[in-house]
């Protein structure tokens, strides 16, 4: 073995080779200088042709290397065979994985003992804690049973295993020796959960659309899964997709869309007596049935973005009834997931029969959430049939019950996403702005119904000076606002905040952010410029005291830069999501460095900031001017009910 100087080095570099030759020799003067180099030889017949002892050498090696520190570690083989299992197996702990053709003739035949094989990954794991759950993991390889599951990915969740980089590629490698599992193999439909287990850990800590296509795949291709499985991982997945909790790509779209088409298409093939429609002629014109997949209190957006609605169709006349069907991230139907997240439902709710909004009571019912989908229709359809509405105006994203009861009469599909086209089976597609060109012919055969998305403000209770709420007096300071502020910041948006922060910005985070401490131990001009506040309650408040609104990439936040414009503080954007929807191409930018010239540009051109200010005060007149908007929608749906549908 060849031992470099082991201080300062940038790289490590072990060599399991059976000789060393030419090959060996030019690799190791290429990456001679500061790195180390450890050279294992005759590797073969000193590990007795068994290929077990040099993996759980490797793997020794290793952790013994992260001990020390974290260098960027490499392999070398000339070992056909150990270059294709290390290359299977050690993926993830390694940076380069790398095979030297040296005319070598010897190799391991023999095969890998797996049990004996994890025995010893677990047995020398630093973390006794991940070593326990490991084995855990490993056990439930003869598991059928889902609340074991359930109760197993929960607790991993607990770890916090994400923010900690070495103990991510472990495990990471971990799940890959599990995939290696030869029973594993054999017992293809009976270790179903098991698999999707594996994937979804894999899905969620590696990042790659390539596993999360496997999680998805596997559903799609088993018989075992039922149609409220499938539904189970279309909202879990409508969910991780928001928050970029996993990679996806246009194969992932696609089989997420396909997951909701067959759970879909069941029910309607299950349940057709069901589905009898009513005409219009024998519904009520004044009643409109608003449908929900979520509904909290006030401080929720999207209940506040209901409530809203409701306050204006009651002000135009209109009887409501309000139905909260509790499908937003439901457990009904549950497959093992990693990172899975269950729905806020207020028990409360479950036994009253009319809510107030405003100055009325209105009807109201929420569906239990343990109940099925089954047993929801059944329901809703009863309800349908005593109130006979004239439609169906469905709020939120993605309800396969919105979307079934859309075949008894017509319903009107409104995201809470309202930058983005509905996605729903029914044709009547509320849209928050102008469809494009490209859009137009994606959807030609849909109903798309143009709009303009409007909100209204809580109304600002409270007045803060900045020595209230810690700021420097006379700083320019940045607001950014969010609920999942953890996931839409990214390392992209904060460079950009660094060079603001090193041109005199401060930053203010408002929300919810619970990686903020750790994302700043990467960033310390931006945190030695910068506070985390934690939620507002009064954001108009908060928005008085800073200058002027920014937002990473992400879909939600319309809200949030309606109310700094309603404080006069202008605010500036990337041209997508539903920020840009709701603040307009006044205050949008391109990309990240454009962005931070726009940020300086409002720090130092008071002329121009003022002027930004004005537009920003109208178009917050703009877009909380809700009851033309709603009335106009209203009309619309009517029309084409007479016209088009029944």
């Amino acid at each position: 073995m060849q031992n470099m100087d082991e201080t300062g080095y940038n790289k490590v570099i072990y060599c399991y080779v059976e000789e060393q030759k030419d090959a060996l020799n030019k690799l190791i003067s290429r990456y001679n200088e500061g790195n180390a180099i450890h050279i294992i030889s005759s590797v073969v017949e000193s590990c007795e042709g068994n290929i077990l002892y040099c993996l759980c050498d490797i793997i020794t090696n290793y952790i013994d290397e992260n001990k020390k520190q974290e260098p960027e570690i490499l392999f070398v083989t000339d070992i056909k065979t150990l270059y294709n299992i290390v290359d299977s197996l050690y993926s993830y702990i390694f940076k380069d994985i790398i095979y030297i053709n040296q005319d070598n003739v010897k190799e391991f035949n023999n095969g890998l003992d797996i049990d004996e094989f994890i025995n010893y990954f677990l047995n020398i794991q630093r973390s006794k804690l991940h070593a326990s759950f490991m084995r855990r993991f490993w056990k439930l390889k003869n598991c059928i049973k889902p609340n074991d599951f359930i109760e197993f990915l929960y607790e991993l969740g607990q770890l916090d295993i994400e923010n900690k980089k070495d103990i991510v590629r472990l495990w990471c490698c971990f799940c890959k020796i599990l995939l290696h599992e030869p029973r594993y193999n054999k017992l293809e439909k009976d270790n179903f959960i098991y698999r999707l287990s594996i994937y979804s850990v894999l899905m969620i800590l590696d990042k790659k659309a390539d596993y999360t296509n496997m999680y998805l795949s596997e559903i799609l291709k088993n018989d075992k899964a039922k149609p409220e499985n499938m539904y189970f991982i279309y909202q879990q997945f409508k969910r991780t997709s928001f928050i970029k909790q996993a990679v996806m790509d246009k194969k992932s779209n696609s089989m997420i869309n396909e997951l909701y088409d067959k759970s879909y298409n069941s029910y309607i093939d299950n349940y057709k007596k069901y589905f009898n429609k009513i005409p219009y002629t024998e519904r009520d014109k004044n009643l409109v049935m608003v449908m929900t997949v979520q509904f909290l209190n006030a401080t929720h957006a999207p209940t506040q973005t209901i409530i809203e609605r409701i306050k204006v169709l009651l002000s135009l006349g209109k009887k409501i009834v309000l139905i909260n069907t509790t499908e937003f991230c439901l457990i009904n139907g549950y497959l093992p997931l990693y990172g899975i997240n269950s729905g806020t439902v207020w028990k409360g709710y479950n036994d009253i029969r009319e809510i107030t909004v405003g100055e009325n009571v209105i009807p109201f019912l929420q569906i239990p959430d343990d109940l099925v989908i089954s047993y929801r229709l059944q329901m809703l359809v009863s309800i349908i049939n005593k109130f006979k509405p004239y439609y169906i105006l469905s709020i939120g994203n993605g309800s396969i019950l919105a979307d079934l009861c859309g075949n008894i009469i017509p319903c009107a599909a409104m995201s809470i996403v309202f930058s983005s086209v509905p996605q729903t089976k029914n044709k009547m597609k509320i849209l928050g702005r102008k469809i494009n060109g490209k859009e137009k012919e994606l959807y030609k055969n849909d109903d798309i119904i143009e709009s303009r998305f409007t909100f209204e403000l809580k109304q600002q209770k409270k007045h803060y000076s900045r020595k209230d709420k810690n700021l420097p007096k006379n700083a320019f300071i940045l607001v950014i606002v969010g609920t999942r502020l953890q996931f839409d910041i990214t390392n992209d948006f904060m460079e950009m905040l660094t060079k603001a922060c090193n041109a005199g910005c401060y930053v203010v985070f408002a929300g919810i952010m619970d990686n903020y401490k750790s994302l700043m131990e990467d960033y310390p001009v931006v945190s030695a410029n910068s506070l985390f506040t934690g939620y507002c309650d009064d954001i108009l408040a908060l928005m008085e005291i800073c200058d002027l609104y920014v937002n990473p990439k992400r879909l939600g936040g319309g809200f949030s830069v309606i109310e700094a414009f309603a404080k006069g503080k202008p605010g500036v954007y990337l041209k997508s999501g539903d920020v840009y929807t709701a603040g307009g191409e006044d205050f949008a930018v391109n990309d990240f460095d454009e962005m931070s010239e726009k940020i300086l540009q409002y720090k130092n051109d008071k002329d121009y900031y003022n002027k930004m200010s004005g537009l920003a005060k109208e178009r917050a007149k703009l877009m909380t001017s809700s009851t033309e908007a709603i009335e106009d929608i209203d009309r619309q749906i009517c029309q084409r009910i007479e016209a088009k549908y029944w």
